[in-house]
């Protein structure tokens, strides 16, 4: 099994994809105050990096009728920094439709004006995921989101430039790096071999 680094570890690539519903019994019968959950389903649905969603401010979400307009923002002094701005094709878009969304409008919508929507550390946003989805990591649902998209571009939906311009990934290849090995791609393999 392919093997990826977690700080000093070295973990084992997933393998087994976090359904939505699997991810929603989670967030529906965990205790977490609603900001944690809110985080935890930014990384669901964005698959961004678990340091992404901690510089977000009440500034950068703006919103629609059907959405919210999400502006990704990392520190930038980290080397892999995307930084974008305003209601733009750079924002990432998500529909008020998708499970917990409305959760992260009630969050953003409390939060002061000007602040944090997610005021604690890294090492929090990382022990909120495995409180809430023991033995996977915000990684994890990087990964999660990723083997997803890539089905999605393997079906004609979305392209590879796509999934870059949503992901923050600048190469191909990490795309690619970043799938799980599942049943049903094996499966799909082992369909057309000759």
């Amino acid at each position: 099994m392919p093997l990826y680094k977690h700080g000093n570890q070295t973990l084992k690539k997933p393998n087994r994809e976090t359904e939505l519903a699997e991810f929603k019994r989670a967030i529906n019968r965990s205790m977490m105050n609603p900001v944690y959950k809110a985080y935890a389903i930014l990384l669901y649905w964005l698959g961004c990096r678990r340091s992404e969603p901690l510089f977000i401010t009440t500034e950068h979400i703006e919103e629609t009728e059907d959405a919210l307009y999400i502006d990704i923002t990392v520190n930038p002094d980290i080397p892999h920094s995307r930084l974008k701005s305003g209601l733009t094709a750079g924002a990432v878009e998500l529909p008020l439709s998708l499970y917990g969304v409305e959760l992260v409008r009630a969050v953003w919508k409390a939060t002061p004006k000007g602040a944090r929507l997610f005021r604690f550390s890294d090492k929090t946003g990382y022990r909120i995921i495995k409180r809430l989805l023991p033995g996977k990591s915000p990684h994890w649902l990087r990964h999660n989101r990723l083997t997803k998209l890539r089905r999605k571009r393997d079906r004609g939906k979305v392209s590879t430039d796509d999934i870059k311009s949503f992901t923050g990934i600048r190469r191909d290849s990490t795309i690619e790096g970043y799938g799980m090995k599942t049943k049903p791609g094996i499966h799909k393999v082992a369909q057309v071999l000759e």
